[in-house]
C-alpha cells in the first residue's frame, strides 16, 4: 500500500474516533440515583405490613416504582431467597401489585444486608448510581441492614419515610425513622421525591 493510502486510512480512523467521542459527550447522562425495593415478597409480609401513613408497603413501593420508571430512575428489587425449599417459588417472587419490568434489576440475597455476598454494589456502580432511595420490608431487619451495607459501600442514602414497614401498623417504621434521623440519615417523605428531576434528560435540541 502506498504511503498516501496509509495516510488516508489513518485520517479516516482518526475522524471515526473523534466522532465517537463527540457522540459520547452528548449522550444522556447515566442516572445517578436508583430506587431499591427490599424484600417485598409474600413470604415475609404479613397483613399488617403498613407504612407510617397506613398504606400497605407493597402498594406504596409499587406506586414509587412506577413513578421511578417514568422518570428514568432505575428500579432494583432486592429479594431474599434464603427460604428456598421452605417457601414456594411464588411466595419468594416480588409481591403483587408489583410487576417487574424488563428494564428493572433483580438481585437475590441470602443475608439481611442486600450488599453482603451479592452483586448489588457492582450493579449499582456499573450503571453509574451514587445515591440509593431505600424502601421495603422490614424496617428493623433487612431494610436497616441494607442501609448499613449501602453506607459501607460508599453510597449516598435517602430513606423514603413512608415507603418501608416493620410490620405492625406503621409504628415500628416510625420508630426507625426517628432513630435514623438521630443518626444523621436523610429521611424524606415520598411526597418530596421528584423522580423527574433525579435523572437529567438531554434538551430536545441536543437529540435532534
Amino acid at each position: 500500500m502506498k504511503k498516501s493510502a496509509l495516510t488516508l486510512v489513518g485520517l479516516t480512523v482518526l475522524v471515526v474516533l473523534v466522532s465517537l467521542a463527540v457522540v459520547a459527550e452528548v449522550q444522556t447522562p447515566s442516572c445517578q440515583t436508583a430506587l431499591l425495593v427490599i424484600d417485598i415478597q409474600s413470604a415475609w409480609l404479613d397483613g399488617g405490613s403498613l407504612t407510617t401513613d397506613g398504606v400497605l408497603v407493597q402498594t406504596k413501593t409499587a406506586e414509587l416504582a412506577t413513578a421511578a420508571r417514568a422518570g428514568g430512575v432505575p428500579v432494583v428489587f432486592v429479594i431474599d431467597v434464603s427460604g428456598q425449599g421452605y417457601y414456594s417459588d411464588a411466595e419468594l417472587e416480588v409481591a403483587f401489585p408489583h410487576e417487574v419490568q424488563a428494564q428493572d434489576h433483580v438481585v437475590e440475597k441470602l443475608f439481611s444486608n442486600g450488599f453482603r455476598e451479592t452483586t448489588l454494589g457492582e450493579l449499582l456502580r456499573g450503571i453509574g448510581v451514587t445515591t440509593v432511595l431505600i424502601t421495603g420490608y422490614a424496617s428493623q431487619g433487612c431494610v436497616n441492614a441494607t442501609i448499613s451495607g449501602a453506607r459501607s459501600e460508599g453510597f449516598e442514602i435517602i430513606i423514603i419515610e413512608d415507603a418501608h414497614s416493620g410490620g405492625g401498623h406503621g409504628d415500628r417504621a416510625a420508630a426507625k425513622n426517628g432513630l435514623w434521623r438521630r443518626l444523621g440519615f436523610n429521611v424524606t417523605p415520598s411526597s418530596e421525591i421528584d423522580f423527574a428531576t433525579l435523572c437529567p434528560q438531554p434538551d430536545s435540541e441536543e437529540t435532534e
